[in-house]
């Protein structure tokens, strides 16, 4: 089982249709499995337009309101494809990686320990 977590790395705002309108958001997926295995990505997405009736000055917003705009904007499928690439990361870091050897006709021979004393 994966946990996913998100984090909000930065707003981007424009002075319509009020001051300080939130427009863009910068966002973290993580997730780290039972193993502690991690993964990761990051992107941006335009925000829903901001509804006058029910705006939030930039001084009010919380990261967890802020994360349910992203999650609004994005949409519930781009939602889960994301959180899928990070499991596909999770599951990549799983496959064994092949590691170099040391080639054995370039290791040192071994030295004869005893010594002809005539």
């Amino acid at each position: 089982m994966i946990t996913y977590t998100w984090a909000i790395n930065g707003l981007l705002v424009e002075n319509n249709p009020e001051p300080e309108t939130v427009v863009i958001s910068n966002f973290t997926i993580n997730g780290v499995d039972e193993n502690g295995i991690t993964g990761q990505v990051n992107y941006s997405v335009n925000l829903l337009p901001a509804d006058s009736s029910s705006f939030t000055p930039l001084a009010d917003i919380t990261e967890e309101q802020a994360i349910e705009w992203t999650k609004d904007a994005l949409g519930i499928e781009r939602v889960n494809n994301m959180q899928q690439e990070v499991s596909d990361q999770i599951e990549l870091a799983l496959v064994a990686t092949p590691q170099p050897a040391t080639l054995p006709w370039t290791l040192p021979k071994e030295v004869d320990d005893v010594i002809d004393a005539e």
